[in-house]
């Protein structure tokens, strides 16, 4: 029941600064300090430093002020983090629906890669529940946009929105791991997949993984073995597989269900 009471508490905090539903405080300086620049204040720490060793002490001190004096306008570290998620995502991209579901579903999935590349400390921050941010509802209202009429149901609307957001960013972790790996090793992340490879090959017993072994031969893991040179052609390559699918389902399902019934629908048919 505490871990519950909690729970819903972070929730509520989050959700007041988030919305500006809590009262803004009435005393303490106003023109100086705000909510936005201490959040803009931490994302620049997060964007040159990381996530792990931000503060509030860090931010305070980064715009002169107390650790204290940030409190009236932010309840806490888990709750700045959202603040900065939020803000970091940033508006979604403009998608018409002219140009239809696919092509929108493709620049949404891009424009989530940039914004990872543009702030890689996002993908090291633990979700702790569904979105919850005017700027993230808004990622989440673009991507069912872009898929409603398609003759999905609703709740499969959500489920492939949420799987291709899985996906990107998944990949783009895996990305900033292996370019933060070769940063603090000063070894190319090329050639740590050759070196994985060779330590594979030594490793290796063909009886018990025969597919491994024969991939590892072929050499897939060698740099620029892929359908494309490096990370971007991965989630390009990946994005158009997964369509691919989604395309083949949707035109199975405009056959048999009418396309208005899409997004009133609970379930598969």
């Amino acid at each position: 029941m505490a871990a519950e009471h909690d729970g819903a508490d972070r929730l509520s905090r989050s959700l007041d600064l988030l919305w500006g539903s809590k009262d803004k405080p009435s005393r303490g300086p106003k023109p100086a300090l705000s909510l936005e620049k201490i959040v803009r204040a931490a994302i620049e720490i997060a964007d040159a430093e990381g996530i792990d060793g931000l503060s509030m002490q860090q931010v305070a001190g980064r715009l002169g002020f107390t650790t204290m004096s940030l409190y009236r306008y932010v309840p806490g570290k888990d709750q700045l983090v959202d603040a900065m998620m939020d803000a970091a995502s940033g508006p979604p991209p403009q998608l018409p629906a002219a140009e239809g579901w696919r092509n929108r579903i493709e620049r949404w999935v891009q424009a989530l890669w940039v914004r990872y590349q543009q702030h890689p400390w996002m993908l090291q921050v633990q979700a702790s529940g569904p979105p919850l941010g005017p700027n993230q509802l808004a990622w989440l209202e673009s991507s069912l946009s872009a898929l409603d009429g398609t003759g999905l149901t609703a709740e499969e609307m959500l489920f492939v929105s949420l799987f291709l957001n899985g996906a990107a960013t998944g990949l783009a972790r895996h990305s900033t791991a292996a370019a933060q790996t070769a940063a603090h090793t000063g070894v190319p992340a090329e050639r740590v997949g050759a070196d994985y490879a060779q330590i594979l090959e030594r490793v290796l017993d063909t009886d018990r993984f025969p597919t491994l072994t024969r991939v590892v031969a072929a050499g897939a893991f060698r740099p620029g073995a892929g359908p494309g040179e490096g990370t971007t052609h991965d989630l390009e390559f990946g994005l158009q597989r997964l369509l691919d699918g989604i395309e083949r389902y949707v035109e199975e399902r405009t056959a048999t269900c009418p396309l208005g019934t899409s997004a009133s629908a609970t379930g598969p048919v």
